[in-house]
């Protein structure tokens, strides 16, 4: 275990405290615990998108939304698809490299889109839930 001092800021201070409070869990379980999840542990993500996932947590709430409701594009979508509908046969080498570029470039879509959903759900202002527009 190490020790760290830092200042914060009175309203982040009265944030976490108010957590604790709430949980009824000392302050510093709360502050750990959302370093935790702010700084959260990489490793076992591919190298390609290991980087951009940590500098999410510095970004503001509107570049996080268009992250979050960001669509992976039509024409990439319709291929996946397509190859897996294929896939009832064997697929050609070509084929089955497509495929899974298709798969990791998904994947990766969908890391970035639920660490900006876990990212916003933790900041401050509009409740997550509300701010989504149900009809997208």
């Amino acid at each position: 275990m190490a020790t760290l001092t830092l200042e914060v800021s009175d309203s982040l201070l009265t944030r976490a405290h108010d957590a604790a409070e709430a949980l009824g869990r000392p302050l510093e379980d709360v502050l750990i615990g959302a370093l935790l999840v702010g700084l959260p542990d990489v490793h076992d993500v591919p190298e390609s998108v290991r980087l951009e996932l940590l500098e999410m947590t510095f970004l503001d709430v509107e570049l996080l939304w268009q992250i979050a409701k960001g669509e992976v594009a039509s024409a990439e979508r319709q291929e996946l698809q397509m190859l897996l509908d294929v896939q009832r046969r064997p697929l050609f080498p070509q084929e089955q490299m497509r495929l899974q570029e298709l798969r990791d470039s998904y994947g990766k879509a969908m890391l970035r889109k639920a660490r900006a959903y876990a990212l916003l759900s933790l900041g401050g202002g509009r409740p997550l839930l509300a701010a989504l527009d149900m009809t997208d």
